[in-house]
């Protein structure tokens, strides 16, 4: 449960740019500096500034202001998730006061629909896999038998996200992922353990 709302936070944080929740900030890029990877990212001094050349998963304000208006434009059935209408800032263009059910329904049904339009395809596609992902381990009924395959899959879906989110995405939280299927695997399925009625 905390780990959707961690990988949710990151994610949201780090598309959205927001201060202090984004993860490709000046010492993410002075830390490609020091590993000697992705030239074309590194900073660039300009005078007294300096210059964070935009990545693949950095939304232009015209972008930002789609997501955040398809989100705010959701409406959702009494009693399926808070007022997301409400958490939504248009004046800062970011998302406010998200708890954990909201994390959760936005990974599990609004995340991909509000990329849809707006991001490459390929980070597109590894957002709606990380969101599928969580979808699928968070069913009643789990076939024991595509556990494994949706372990390995969790494997590659980390070294997917690798590829296109800076290396300061990767907190502890987000490698969890890998072990998630392993705890359904000992434990039964997400939904009998998660805080969300007692929350």
């Amino acid at each position: 449960m905390h780990v959707e709302k961690n990988v949710c936070d990151s994610i949201i944080g780090t598309l959205l740019n927001i201060k202090g929740k984004t993860k490709d900030g000046i010492n993410a890029r002075t830390d490609l500096v020091e590993m000697g990877v992705w030239l074309e990212l590194q900073p660039q001094p300009h005078g007294k500034r300096t210059y964070l050349p935009p990545t693949c998963h950095t939304l232009p304000k015209s972008e930002n202001i789609n997501f955040s208006k398809c989100l705010q434009g959701v409406k959702v059935p009494q009693g399926y998730s808070s007022n997301i209408k409400c958490l939504v800032s248009m004046e800062y263009l970011k998302l406010t006061g998200l708890k954990s059910h909201d994390c959760h329904v936005l990974m599990q049904d609004l995340l991909p629909v509000a990329i849809r339009g707006i991001l490459p395809k390929n980070i597109k596609q590894v957002i709606t896999r990380v969101c599928l992902f969580f979808n699928t381990i968070c069913k009643k009924v789990i076939d024991p038998t595509r556990l494994d395959d949706l372990e390995n899959g969790a494997i590659i879906l980390l070294c997917q996200q690798e590829m296109y989110f800076p290396h300061s995405f990767f907190a502890i939280m987000v490698h969890l992922i890998v072990h998630l299927v392993r705890e359904i695997r000992s434990c039964g399925p997400m939904f009998l353990r998660w805080m969300y009625p007692i929350e």
